[in-house]
């Protein structure tokens, strides 16, 4: 019967013995895997006609046809709107993404989905100024008045002379 006992402790401190040293062989021979989670670089808003267009800078390091950012979420005070992409071929790509006409000053934020790595942190919060058409139009009328009221003052003092 002690034998018997004796033999058996032998056998689990065996198999204790093997999955220890298997372990070890294993742990040796596994590598970390660096994330490579898509990050968002910049946000740059533009006007075209009466739409504000977002211009994403996404950065993805080792695109593949299979190893790419597939799709992007825009948050615009709190309302999230997505957009599928295709593969990229360049670690530093640019989404355009139409955001529509902007009513006040709106706050966005944008995360980016990797097909193996999953979604990236979100963007720092970036405030969209409203561009109505008439306020553009001040904006380019305004240095025209200027330049108009400086003639017309150096005309007088010449004239005054």
């Amino acid at each position: 019967m002690k034998m018997i006992e004796r033999m058996k402790s032998q056998q689990k401190l065996l198999v204790f013995s093997l999955i220890l040293i298997l372990g070890v062989a294993a742990s040796s021979l596994i590598r970390p895997v660096l994330a490579d989670v898509p990050t968002i670089e910049n946000i740059e808003p533009w006007i075209s006609g009466t739409d504000t267009i977002l211009n994403i800078t996404i950065r993805h390091a080792s695109p593949t046809g299979t190893h790419y950012v597939d799709r992007i979420e825009v948050d615009i005070n709190g309302s999230i709107e997505f957009t599928t992409l295709f593969p990229q071929a360049t670690v530093t790509f640019i989404v355009p993404y139409n955001i529509g006409e902007v009513i006040g000053t709106p706050l966005v934020s944008v995360r980016a989905h990797c097909t193996f790595h999953g979604w990236s942190g979100w963007s720092e919060p970036l405030l969209i100024p409203e561009f109505t058409v008439f306020l553009l139009l001040a904006l380019a009328v305004l240095p025209m008045i200027a330049y108009l009221l400086r003639s017309k003052t150096h005309r007088a003092l010449k004239n005054g002379s």
